[in-house]
């Protein structure tokens, strides 16, 4: 009877402990949501309002869920190459989950031709895993394409948050900034999630004869800070916009031990209250009433069943993103 109490006592109090815990990470989460919006009312961005143009836009996923070929490599992890009239960049450099050799951008970059001398810039969306090479990287305050960091003395790369890389000087942009010709960072725009605070940036392309094209890593931003901070630092509404918006619904790719990251963890109001179908319907219909003429979600962090939304909405507006297939966007 007294080893029966005793066992009684010990899961009372690790209930207790769990309340506590809980209740402490809730109000923790709150606070920190609370700040940021703060600082959102209370930041005034930069003006840009001439940056340049670029005549030709073309955007090539090399990593991302979906594929045009079964012999390139998905996972649920971003990355773009972006060309411009004078910059080939790379936005983003994946996941690689399982600790491949070669990684999975690295084979596709292999098997659709294309080599890293080919690249001008290297540009990340922000220091999550998925987008930065792996968790191993992250916890490091750096990126990889692959298992070993290859050399790239020769590029410029920027990032939103402090980064090194070897033989390389990361410029942390977190304002909205000019990086080249028609091309700019939106700078960081922040988001407390339930794994924790992350800063985001996203990629600012001005097409000639057509307007602005944002491409988004991950889409943690929100689409309405998004769309606020274009207006605000550029004075126009949007093209087009490529990328990964972070839809969830009903679920999204990556799992733990039973629990839906992406969903529980990485998007919403926190686990308590994950991002819903209601919300991305609020968010599709601002991006139709700010009348975009192109549109194409990732699949990396967007199930199906949002995108066919998407689909169905933008009729033919919408563009695939599939790893492999060109985006092509000129005048």
């Amino acid at each position: 009877m007294k080893r029966k109490h005793r066992l009684l006592r010990i899961a009372v109090y690790c209930l207790i402990a769990i309340t506590c815990i809980t209740l402490y990470a809730f109000i923790s989460f709150k606070q920190s949501a609370a700040e940021i919006e703060k600082e959102w009312s209370n930041y005034k961005a930069p003006i840009i309002r001439d940056f340049g143009s670029t005549e030709s836009l073309a955007i090539l996923p090399l990593v991302n869920w979906h594929a045009n070929d079964p012999s390139l490599k998905t996972e649920a992890g971003v990355s773009y190459l972006i060309k411009t009239d004078t910059q080939t960049i790379l936005f983003d450099v994946g996941f690689n989950k399982h600790k491949e050799s070669p990684s999975p951008i690295e084979h596709n970059m292999n098997a659709l031709g294309i080599s890293l001398d080919d690249i001008d810039t290297i540009f990340l969306s922000h220091a999550h895993l998925d987008h930065n090479g792996g968790q191993q990287w992250v916890d490091q305050n750096t990126f990889s394409l692959g298992l070993e960091q290859t050399d790239l003395s020769d590029k410029r790369i920027y990032a939103v948050s402090p980064t090194h890389y070897p033989n390389n000087t990361v410029e942390v942009i977190p304002e909205p900034s000019v990086i080249a010709p028609g091309v700019a960072s939106l700078g960081a725009i922040s988001r407390q999630l339930a794994i924790g605070r992350i800063e985001e940036q996203a990629l600012v392309i001005n097409v000639k004869g057509k307007g602005l094209v944002v491409i988004v890593g991950c889409g943690h931003q929100t689409v309405p800070k998004l769309i606020t901070r274009t207006q605000d630092v550029f004075g126009e509404s949007i093209y087009g916009l490529i990328g990964d918006l972070h839809y969830p619904i009903p679920t999204g790719r990556l799992n733990l031990l039973g629990i839906n990251l992406q969903k529980f963890l990485a998007s919403g109001e926190g686990p308590h209250s994950p991002v819903t179908f209601d919300t991305m319907v609020r968010d599709l219909k601002m991006l139709q009433e700010n009348k975009l003429q192109v549109i194409g979600l990732g699949a990396h962090d967007t199930s199906d069943e949002a995108i066919d939304y998407f689909k169905s909405r933008f009729s033919d507006a919408y563009h695939p993103v599939l790893v492999g297939e060109w985006i092509r966007l000129s005048e």
